[in-house]
């Protein structure tokens, strides 16, 4: 069964690829803010529950970096980067946060 952080992360991930691979208008990239940073803080909380502090900052500082209250303008090219980045971000902490509650479940 999916995990619904699970889900966000795998629907913040499809948004950035589709930031990464073309142009938008700007409402997209409102909208994608918005949803990668909740996810970020969603998944940075388990991350944290689960003991992967390291991790949990990292996604603190990815929520922190696409957060829509206080948005941090970088130029359009340079946020490809950025987008690429937090979906390898976003990839690998769903894999070490599944890893890490299996682990858990399996110890119980």
């Amino acid at each position: 069964m999916l995990q619904p952080s699970k889900v966000a992360a795998i629907v913040s991930i499809v948004l950035l690829v589709l930031a990464v691979i073309s142009r938008w208008p700007y409402g997209f990239y409102t909208f994608l803010r918005i949803v990668v940073c909740g996810t970020a803080i969603w998944l940075g909380v388990e991350a944290y529950q689960l003991r992967k502090v390291p991790l949990a900052w990292m996604l603190g500082g990815l929520a922190v970096l696409f957060n829509p209250l206080i948005p941090i303008y970088i130029r359009r090219a340079q946020w490809r980067w950025f987008d690429f980045l937090a979906l390898l971000v976003l990839a690998i902490s769903v894999v070490i946060l599944r890893l890490k509650r299996a682990e858990a479940s399996h110890s119980s």
